[in-house]
């Protein structure tokens, strides 16, 4: 088997994560777009701020017409529960609804396929993974940092990188940047936006993407394009002898084979 590469022949990914359909959001959107990076925002559906009201607090929620700002193709927008209720509190009834209610809702009001998560106040179970499996979601992110540059081994108990305010993050984030890796890693950053107002550091964060920013060895992706990827590489299918290989998925992928790249199209069978 040759290792995986990202789309391109790259090595390296980057993608953020952040919660709950916040007001604040919409200065991070901008900071994103400024910087042309991209990443997924986790939306309870059912909880907004009334229109024509301003917000007022810290964690305020946007309006309706204001999420229309996750409208962009450099966004994903992803399930976090309907109403933000702990996925490891309610029945199995209860949980079905909070995942497909909020589901249905993202896709109705964005379009597409909703096909990841974020566990609201990073709470799961098993019963929480099997249910977000019926439910049509490939992964789903918890809280819990994992402090390295690896990819999940669990998309379902996705652990990110770390969280923005972690004192570990600056220098996770230079080994990301000076390294030279010989299989796929990943950078994920997470939080809330909200956290940026109530700590006084919007600043750290702009200068986190200004420094991730406009890299040529650098996948920039969403959660659910990184994700969607990496099953496809790993479904990938050899010979018993290990010279052909079939890709039996929609998704293009890419292998390393002595310093060059070997691409591996949709139903295509590739000798090695």
């Amino acid at each position: 088997m040759l290792p995986t590469l990202f789309p391109n022949g790259l090595k390296k990914a980057f993608t953020l994560s952040y919660d709950d359909g916040c007001y604040d959001d919409l200065k991070l959107i901008e900071l994103m777009k400024t910087y042309q990076v991209r990443g997924t925002f986790n939306v309870s559906s059912g909880i907004t701020r009334a229109e024509g009201t301003e917000p007022t607090g810290h964690w305020e929620r946007m309006t309706k017409s204001e999420r229309k700002a996750y409208n962009q193709d450099f966004i994903e927008v992803a399930v976090h529960g309907e109403t933000h209720r702990d996925f490891t509190k309610i029945t199995e009834p209860e949980l079905v609804y909070e995942i497909m209610a909020d589901k249905a809702a993202l896709e109705k009001e964005f379009g597409g396929v909703t096909r990841g998560a974020a566990y609201p106040y990073g709470s799961f179970n098993d019963l929480s993974v099997e249910i977000l499996k019926r439910c049509g979601i490939k992964y789903c992110r918890t809280v819990w940092s994992d402090y390295s540059l690896n990819m999940p081994t669990d998309w379902l108990r996705l652990r990110p990188t770390a969280h923005h305010d972690d004192p570990k993050l600056p220098e996770i984030i230079e080994t990301f940047l000076n390294e030279e890796p010989k299989q796929p890693r990943m950078l994920y950053i997470w939080g809330h936006a909200p956290e940026f107002k109530l700590h006084g550091n919007w600043e750290m964060m702009e200068e986190y993407l200004k420094k991730l920013s406009g890299l040529e060895d650098v996948w920039y992706a969403t959660n659910i394009e990184i994700c969607e990827y990496d099953l496809a590489a790993k479904a990938l299918e050899y010979s018993a002898d290990g010279k052909c290989v079939y890709n039996p998925t929609a998704k293009t992928v890419w292998l390393g084979k002595f310093g060059e790249t070997v691409t591996v199209a949709p139903g295509e069978t590739v000798k090695l």
